[in-house]
Order: C-alpha cells, then structure tokens, then sequence
C-alpha cells in the first residue's frame, strides 16, 4: 500500500494551481496492534503475515474530530517516531464558496489514505459549495520520525478557507438531509399528539418514523401502525393485518399502554371510523371496463392517465355485525361528509362533461339516514369543492372558486373572469337553502378548513400574500381574524374534537419547521419540537428583507429579497431573480429545492416578486391570471428587477439571472422573448406552447380552463400562439437552460424540446438536460441532486463567470 500511496504522491506534486497551506490540524493518538495470536503462519492469500497489514482498518476515519488540536508550519506537521508501526488519524476542514476543482496535495515518508467527506480519494476532486472534512489515515514505520505537508492545490483557491471558523454556509445537503416533519395531529382531549417524521441519511436511505408525545408531560414514544384517535378521550386506534389478510383495529390507552379489541374488518379495504367507533365508512373502489394493454381505446381526454376509469363509492361496515353496507352505487365519483350526529350526509356526486368549461361539475345530496330520503342541494356546479357540516349540524360550509353558486361571491369590479384557484368559503342554510359568501371581501386565499366542534367556530389556512396563516371564521359574530402565531407560514394543522386546541407545524423565511400548540379559548401558543438548532445551529443565513415597489400600473407589487451571508455593501454582486407567475405565490419558506438562501450563500443577491396573477392578495389580482398568459405578470417581474437595481447599487446589473418551474418555466420563455435585461435563465418544467400544452398535458385542458377561461385554439389565437414563447423564438437571444423530467405527464417534455428546438435552429446558446424517469417533480434523491446542481453550475457559468462546475458535469462532447 505504501508504494501505492507514495506513487499517487509523486503524482500529486506537480504545480498546478495556487497552494492554500494547512496550518491547523486535529491529530488523534497513535493506534498499534496490541498483540495479535495469529493461527497460522501465512494468509489466505498464500503470504507471510505483515504487522502493518490491517493497522489502517483499525480506526474508522471519522474519529478525527476526536484528535488533539496541533499547529503546523506553512503546513509542516511533525510526526514523532515511535516504537511500533502506528497510524495516526490527522484531519482539517475547510469551505468553498463556488465549486471548486482542487486536490489534497501532500508530503512526506508516511504512507497515507486521504478521505474528503468519508470518501476515499485521490488526485483532482470536485467539490460542490460548502464546508468540507478532510481526514486522514497517515501509518508510520517503528522507529521512524517523519514531517507531514499538507496544502489544498486549486485554481479557485480564492473562494477556499482552510480551518474556516464560525457558522458555516447553507448547503443543498442541508436541505435534503436530516429529519422533517410531515404532519400531527392532537388526541381528542388534546392531552396527546401524534408526530410524523421523516429523517434521511447521506445515502438516501429513509426512514419514517411516528412519535406520541404527552402534552402534559412531555414523554415522547415512537408507536407503530396508528390509524387515527378515538372520538373521545385520549385512545387511539391501530390497524394491522392478519394472517389471511384481514383488517385488525385495536384501542391503545396510552396512559397504560392497555390494547384492547375493537373490530376486525374482512373487505380487504381501510376506512375510518365514524364518532363512536361502531361504524366504518369506506371508499370503496369500483373498477371501470378493462381494455386489451396492447391496442386499446382513449374515450376521453382523462382516459389517458392511469386509474381514471376507477369510480368512487360509499361503503359503510358495522363493527359489531361485520356487515357491509352499500350506500352509492354508479358510474360517478361520490365523496361524503357528515353532520355532527351522523345522521345526515352531504354527498358529492362528480360529472364530467367536455363540452362545458370547467369541464367537472359536482351535485351535492343531502341524504338522510333514518329516512333514506334524498334532497338535492347543489345542482351541477363546476365551481365548488370541500363540504363540511357546521358544528349544530344547521348548514353546510363549502369552498369554491368566485363563480360558484352564480357568481355570489364575486367582488372584482372589473368584471374579469375569476381564477379558480382563488377559494372562496361558501355557507348554505339547510332551512331556506340560501347560499351567501363568507369570504367576498376576504382577500386571504382559502387552502383548507376545519371546524371546532367544541366552540363552533371554523379555522381556515390561508395564503395571505406569501405568508401561510391561520384565520377563524366566528359564527356569532360574522367576522374573521387571525390567529396570532410565531410562524409566518404554517405549513398543516389540526383540532383537537372535544377541545378548543390546536397543533401546527410552521416555519418561516430564515428557520425550520417548529411544532406548537394553541389554546384557541385563550390564544397562548405552546412551543412543543423545534428543528431550527439541529437543522439550523451551526448555519450562517444572510438576511431576508421585504422589498416592494409601485408599479406604472399603480399596484404594490410585493416581494423579499435576500443578501449572503457576509454581505459587503461596497461590493457587486450577481442576482438571481424567482416567480411562480401563474395562480399562486411563491410561500415565504425556508426549506425549498428552489433555495433562496441556499442561492444566496454561494453569492447571489435573490429577489423573490409576487407578480400579477397570484392567489393571496385578493380576486381582482388573482384574476390578472386568466386570459393573459405573461402580460402584466411580466411587466411586474422586469419593472421589478429594474427598480430594485436601481434602489440596490450593490447588484451588477449585467449579471442577473431568472428562473422559474411549471408556470415559472413558461414565464421564464416568455421573458425571455421580451426583454434583454437577464443575462442567463433557467426553465423547469416549462410551458413553451399553450396550444400543445393544452392538447398533450394530462391536465392541459383542465388547467387553461382557468388560466385561458373561455379561450381556445379555435378562438383566441392571439392568446395562445401570439403568447407562445415558441411562436417568438426568435426574439429570444439570452443564453437559457431547459430542464425536465422525462416522465412528465403534467407539462410533457416536448414543451422544452419544441424551444430547444428552435433555439438551436436560431443558432442561440442554449442547454437542455432531461431527468430520466422523473415526473413534475424531481423527487429522487440523487437525481434530485444532479438537477439542482445542474441549475447551480449554470448560473455560475454566466453569473459568475467560472464554467468550472458546467464543464465538470457536461464536458463538451466533439460530435
């Protein structure tokens, strides 16, 4: 091994770059063999046993940081002699602020392995931005001194600090490492709370995990198979399989840890239990006609995306009987919703119908369970969504876009067609059946709702500009207001069933999920988990600032804005420029593979803008989406960019760059084709033909039925071709990467092929780079890795001037 190491050593002292030396280390004690009883004289290989051989596998390289700090000389460390072969374990760190491409150049008699990060290496490395380990297993001969240089040889080694100290920066593994909440939910009493989490390792390896944890005194378990709480009390249920494959449901008092027998259910289907626990309602799956796989008929738009032709029906199992009872049987999707004594059901039966925007309509029923009568309450509204039964059990509570119930909440006075992401809180009165709109001057965007059994009131989350927040909706009184919370954006949320409590999970723009509780009788909210200091604690962020600016419309167009950490205002810095631009903002989060302070700590000023068209400021702005496709959303964006250039002198104006996915990505086209104020772009997942889009995508006709409301190929050409990035393609000349999941059915691939295409016809510098096997959204965890740094290395390329990171990942290829 030696020789080995000591050739790759030879290789290593050629200059070539600037020589960063290393003048801090931590070195651990030398570990020997003890005495070794060997049972044989030579190896399974045949060889004489050597007493060095195996002395490197006797420490694991992560034990350096346990080492003794020891200072060295332009990077000379002293190695005493020892009486017996040893090896030592020596290590530093250092942080890179761009990619880097840079070698651990090394000296000396002592043979040695070099790990960056754990990783066995040797020779050139590339290293992504961030603070790195380097350790080392350095073994030296009995009775043999020696001096140990070390340096880190790169032609970046301006944007390199050996033995940074301090908070690091924030890195992409930050956000994709570690442990994450993924929802709670609090015991009918609210004494407990169920946690769900997921923490991931460096490998991609998962595990999920689901915590009890005692409000009252703060014990936490890890439980398994939890299906939900009981109605009343502190008791939850189980559910597990038998052996044949049956349902079997058990209470667990958590106090005592008591399980009891509850039901064993032989459908082969789950569903929930009802108040009480002697029923069980389940959605039970119809199968439609089966086709031949190889040649088989499309009869509708939707017939293509796998799992359309199933149907939704209504079952319910009597715990005590076992027996099974059919309550919808048909060709439509029925979904079900219950008063509060279970006696009444609201149904919502599903149609669709192609010739009629929006394309889906839904009837709600009103059927009641000692008489089986059946009363129509909804008659084929397209507009309408979630049904929820008021706490007495006297109305109906429904959400739905402006146009619901023939427009009675609409408030828009220009008279614009409304977009239908924009919800709206509908409340129908059982008695006379009159609906009136409880939201018509909310401007907050309606994303879900839930009523307090306990005080009757309804609590709501809701997009307030880019802000996620709790509202409650008091009967009594016919008002809102907003629950005072640490949190500005909650992420989800529940309600304890027989108390005024609430739990959630939030965070904000500069820190990780937290998990509180509120009292809702008394609004004291109660810190239960923060995830800041262990996701966040060692972690430098630059600062976050709101910026919003009028615009020559008259508008406040909102916005934030962030600064890397160490921010100098006398120098010049590149910016990257994020929107949605279509129907929803972009959430004032931390945690994103679109990382604002991730971007931001490899050196860019980030500015995030609201424009034109987002849900959460109200339903004239939401309605600037429809019918527009880029205008106005991109005035805002570049009147935008221009001000803040212009307020902010610290930005280098010929070095911003946009980007932006789905929506985004078409925004992204389109500005492009408009202005030459960017000097780079990135499109994800892009819309570069509304008429291809609306034809091809699984939702592409479902979708223009709000973003292109009455509009179609046939009709508004001026919308859909004269908006098309691709029918303007040639009026687009900033350098511009497409990136996509080769398995979306959302925004299919051609979308970016068809721009790609013309850019290149063009002679336009351009890239384009698919993500096998991914769909929308780029979920797998190396592929996702390779995607963010693919954007990463682009912009570096034309922002930063450095194709160091672009040429590493995509060489040129002489074709």
């Amino acid at each position: 091994m030696k020789h080995i190491l000591m050739a790759c050593w030879l290789a290593s002292t050629t200059a070539w770059a600037d020589k960063l030396p290393v003048n801090n280390f931590k070195v651990s004690n030398p570990y020997t063999h003890k005495g070794i009883v060997r049972t044989d004289t030579v190896n399974f290989q045949g060889r004489h046993y050597d007493d060095n051989e195996g002395l490197e596998r006797t420490v694991s390289v992560r034990m350096w940081k346990n080492g003794t700090d020891v200072a060295a000389t332009e990077g000379r460390l002293p190695l005493a002699s020892l009486e017996k072969p040893a090896v030592r374990l020596i290590g530093f760190t250092f942080e890179n602020s761009r990619f880097a491409k840079l070698r651990v150049w090394t000296k000396g008699n002592a043979a040695r392995t070099i790990y960056i990060d754990n990783q066995e290496v040797n020779g050139e490395q590339s290293i992504v931005p961030g603070r790195h380990e380097v350790a080392m297993k350095v073994i030296t001969e009995a009775n043999e001194a020696d001096t140990l240089q070390v340096m880190i040889e790169s032609k970046q080694s301006e944007y390199i600090t050996v033995n940074p100290t301090g908070k690091r920066l924030y890195t992409l593994a930050d956000y994709m490492n570690g442990e994450k909440t993924g929802g709670a939910s609090l015991s009918s009493s609210g004494r407990y709370l169920i946690l769900y989490t997921s923490f991931t390792r460096a490998d991609a390896q998962r595990e999920n995990k689901t915590q009890l944890i005692d409000l009252k005194t703060g014990n936490t378990s890890v439980i398994n198979s939890f299906k939900q709480w009981t109605s009343t009390g502190d008791c939850y249920i189980t559910e597990r399989k038998g052996v044949n494959g049956e349902f079997i449901y058990e209470t667990v008092d958590p106090a005592t840890g008591k399980t009891t027998y509850l039901a064993t259910n032989y459908t082969g289907e789950s569903g929930h239990f009802l108040r009480g626990e002697r029923e069980m309602v389940i959605n039970h799956t119809d199968e439609g006609p089966k086709e031949d796989p190889q040649v088989h008929q499309i009869v509708m738009p939707d017939d293509r995306q796998p799992g359309w032709r199933k149907r939704n029906n209504i079952r319910f199992l009597n715990v005590e009987t076992g027996q099974l009872i059919r309550l919808t049987e048909g060709t439509r999707n029925v979904y079900v919703s219950f008063s509060p004594d279970q006696r009444r059901l609201a149904l919502t039966v599903r149609t669709d119908d192609l010739t009629e925007r929006p394309f889906s309509f839904s009837s709600v029923l009103l059927y009641d369970r000692d008489t089986e009568k059946v009363d129509t309450l909804v008659r084929r509204d397209g507009f309408i969504s979630q049904v929820a039964f008021s706490a007495d059990g006297n109305k109906l509570y429904i959400t739905g876009s402006p146009e619901a119930f023939d427009g009675v909440g609409m408030n828009d006075p220009t008279g614009k067609v409304p977009s239908m992401v924009q919800t709206e809180l509908f409340e129908m009165d059982l008695a006379s059946r009159q609906v009136r709109s409880l939201t018509c001057d909310f401007d907050p965007n309606i994303k879900s709702f839930n009523i307090c059994r306990s005080n009757g009131n309804i609590y709501a989350l809701c997009e307030n500009r880019d802000c996620q927040a709790m509202y409650c909706y008091s009967p009594k009184t016919d008002k809102w207001s907003q629950l005072k919370l640490s949190e500005c954006f909650v992420k989800n949320y529940a309600i304890a069933s027989e108390k005024p409590m609430l739990c959630y999970i939030g965070q904000g723009d500069s820190n990780a999920d937290r998990l509180y509780t509120v009292d809702l009788k008394t609004g004291k909210e109660t810190l239960v988990r923060d995830w800041n200091e262990e996701r966040m604690g060692e972690i430098a962020l630059g600062e976050c600032k709101d910026w919003n600016f009028q615009s020559s419309r008259g508008d406040t167009i909102y916005g934030r804005y962030y600064l890397p950490p160490h921010f100098d205002p006398s120098k010049k810095y590149p910016m990257l420029v994020y929107y949605y631009g279509g129907c929803s903002p972009t959430g004032r989060t931390l945690e994103s593979y679109y990382n604002h302070h991730g971007w931001a700590a490899m050196g860019y000023v980030v500015y995030v803008i609201q424009p034109s068209g987002c849900t959460g400021f109200g339903q004239e702005f939401a309605a600037r989406h429809v019918n527009t496709y880029g205008q106005g959303t991109a005035d805002d964006i570049i009147e935008g960019t221009k001000q803040f250039c212009k307020e902010h002198p610290y930005v280098n104006e010929k070095k911003i760059g946009c980007l932006g996915a789905s929506y985004g990505g078409f925004m992204t086209m389109y500005l492009m084709t408009v202005t030459d104020i960017f000097a780079a772009s990135m499109s994800h997942a892009g819309i570069s033909n509304p008429t291809s889009y609306w034809g091809f995508g699984y939702w592409g006709y479902s979708y223009n039925a709000t973003a292109a409301a009455n509009s179609y190929p046939w009709n508004n050409e001026k919308l859909l071709s004269g908006q098309a990035p691709l029918f303007r393609a040639d009026k687009a000349h900033t350098p511009i990467l497409f990136l996509h999941g080769a398995a979306d059915t959302n925004v299919p691939i051609n979308e970016s092929i068809q721009m790609f295409t013309a850019l290149k016809i063009l002679g336009r510098e351009c890239a384009f780079v698919t993500v096998e096997g991914q769909d929308h959204h780029i979920l797998d965890y190396e592929k996702q890795r390779k995607w963010v740094n693919t954007y990463y290395a682009w912009f570096a390329k034309w922002l930063q001037d450095d194709p160091t990171w672009w040429d590493s990942m995509y060489p040129k290829k002489n074709l």
